[in-house]
């Protein structure tokens, strides 16, 4: 308990000073033109101004730029713009007008360095705790969103097919989890196969249900921006490769879980009948399922908490929002 103690001690050091060597590198660098870090020194009340039926929030502040000390006023509209905190750093903006007044206002709270520096110490102290399962487990998350960002989303957005893209990118994904992940080289094939079988599966009732209930993949507010935005798109293969994706992860959880558990029953007695290893894999599966389907509603309806509010507060009845879109696509 000592050692993890100062495992997690070290790592918070660490992250720590990295924290500050980051906020003075992105200061020194931060070359945007239309925004500015300041800090915060001093703020003054704020006056409430009513301008074409709305209550405009004015304030003079002073900050600190560039190591000089200087005052300006700060506009926001009321309800909007984030608290305003001595000592914090701040993105300032500004509006030019046709007669050369300008208009600032704080655009939103700097939080590169902090955001930066949370993700290192989640990584680091897992790979303290961990050792090498742990910085395995990182490099597959780091080939994952890499492969996601830099290959499959720019290839998409060129006009290449979303259903392949996926395709292909699930198999690496799989492939490179599965190595990282699972230790005896001789279980990987059963992790793989498992896992793969299982998006297919999933992609296959997805393919079905989404031609049948005649979905095009414009359910939501954002898919309707993209496909005004980029014509091109197949928005319907867009929406099956989203659901290979969005299944990928938890297949693989399921997979590699069972996996896991029938090799320890294997290295525990390498005479067991195989009849009785795939029931108990069963078993196992059952079990983990049971889990695992609420664990992902829990999930989807806390990332979706402002859609579910908005629903709830319009009082729409259970066929309308079984009917609808956007619903519809969520449930596959």
């Amino acid at each position: 308990m000592a050692r993890i103690s100062l495992k997690i001690l070290f790592a918070f050091i660490v992250s720590v000073a990295l924290y500050y060597v980051l906020e003075r590198f992105t200061v020194s660098r931060w070359d945007s033109k239309e925004s500015l870090i300041v800090e915060l020194v001093e703020a003054g009340e704020e006056k409430v101004k009513s301008e074409d039926n709305f209550r405009i929030l004015e304030r003079e502040i002073v900050i600190l730029s560039n190591s000089q000390l200087q005052k300006v006023n700060v506009t926001r509209l009321e309800n909007s713009g984030v608290e305003l905190i001595k000592g914090r750093k701040y993105l300032l903006v500004w509006d030019v007008f046709s007669d050369g007044t300008v208009q600032y206002s704080i655009a939103d709270a700097f939080r590169v360095p902090s955001v930066v520096t949370f993700i290192f110490g989640v990584f680091f102290t897992l790979i303290l705790l961990t050792g090498k399962s742990g910085l395995y487990a990182v490099i597959g998350l780091l080939v994952s969103v890499a492969l996601l960002l830099f290959v499959m989303l720019p290839l998409i957005v060129m006009g290449y097919s979303p259903v392949m893209l996926s395709m292909f990118c699930v198999f690496i994904i799989s492939t490179v989890t599965v190595l990282c992940v699972v230790k005896h080289s001789k279980y990987r094939f059963v992790a793989l196969s498992g896992s793969l079988g299982g998006v297919f599966c999933a992609f296959l009732i997805a393919f079905i249900v989404v031609y049948y209930w005649q979905l095009n993949g414009l359910g939501s507010e954002g898919a309707a921006l993209l496909s005004s935005t980029l014509q091109h798109l197949n928005m319907r293969g867009v929406m099956l490769a989203s659901i290979l994706i969005g299944s990928i992860g938890a297949v693989l959880d399921v997979g590699i879980s069972i996996t896991a558990s029938m090799s320890e029953f294997v290295d525990y007695d390498p005479d067991i009948e195989l009849e009785r290893l795939l029931f108990a894999g069963l078993h196992v599966g059952h079990e983990i399922l049971g889990s695992m389907i609420n664990t992902l509603i829990l999930a989807y309806i806390g990332s979706s908490m402002p859609m579910s509010l908005l629903i709830t507060s319009a009082g729409g009845n259970i066929y309308g929002l079984l009917n609808d879109p956007y619903i519809a696509q969520e449930i596959i």
